[in-house]
């Protein structure tokens, strides 16, 4: 495995059609998150040059980025450090890449907490990719669905087997799209809201009520919390929506 964990894409029809996720959408800015060796660039940089970055982590493919992609504005950086306002510039800015497993969600929060935000096509492990796009009563549903429903919908574009990659990962991928659909208006309903979810699924075999007393929420407000919005006293959090939440969160008055 290369040093930053990186595999890399290698089906032109597949990064042709991931590229093809952006032909309907209007940006100022597109961002290209792990460009690696340049595989989906090469159905980007034709069509968007003059509007594309690259962020790349890793110093020793810069060269041939560079060399292979010339005019292409390639940073060495790590994205999660990067300031997307001064990385993206005025407008809006699209996102796309081919993301490293172990920080795809991660980077996926600061793509959709930026406010300039047009779209954003990721790649990710087809797990995590099914626990993003989860509905209530899945099997895959819990705080990762509603925290990222509550900034975006999140669409499949395709799943991808292991074999289009090198190295070959254990795992296969899935593309989402995700198009930015704000839930909230007011921070501090948001941030009780995510402080919600994060408790209630915390102990996922439990009872919503228990496992809120469980995370250092008073048990009987919280009871009359469930009451109030309208929920069953045996509820569990896998069964409430991403509106249910927001109602809770505002019975609890941020507790």
């Amino acid at each position: 495995m290369p040093k930053f964990s990186q595999v890399f894409l290698n089906d032109k029809e597949i990064c042709a059609r991931i590229a093809g996720a952006l032909d309907d959408a209007s940006f100022d800015r597109l961002i290209e998150i792990g460009p690696g060796g340049g595989a989906l660039t090469t159905f980007l940089f034709p069509k968007y040059w003059s509007l594309m970055k690259a962020v790349e982590i890793d110093p020793s493919l810069l060269p041939g980025l560079r060399e292979k992609f010339k005019g292409l504005d390639v940073v060495n950086a790590d994205f999660l450090q990067t300031d997307l306002a001064a990385l993206c510039g005025p407008g809006r800015a699209a996102f796309i890449g081919n993301l490293p497993y172990e920080c795809a969600t991660a980077i996926l929060e600061k793509t959709l907490a930026y406010g300039g935000l047009s779209l954003a096509v990721f790649m990710f492990q087809k797990e995590v990719a099914r626990r993003l796009t989860a509905a209530p009563n899945d099997s895959d549903y819990g705080a990762l669905s509603l925290l990222t429903a509550s900034r975006a919908s999140a669409e499949l574009l395709m799943d991808i087997k292991a074999a289009s990659f090198t190295p070959v990962p254990a795992v296969d991928s899935s593309v989402l799209v995700f198009r930015p659909k704000a839930f909230f208006t007011v921070p501090e309903d948001e941030a009780a809201f995510r402080s919600l979810v994060r408790k209630a699924f915390s102990h996922r075999r439990k009872t919503l009520v228990n496992s809120l007393g469980l995370c250092g929420v008073d048990k009987a407000a919280a009871a009359a919390a469930v009451e109030k919005a309208g929920f069953k006293p045996s509820v569990r959090a896998q069964e409430i929506s991403l509106e249910g939440f927001a109602g809770l969160a505002a019975c609890l008055g941020g507790k």
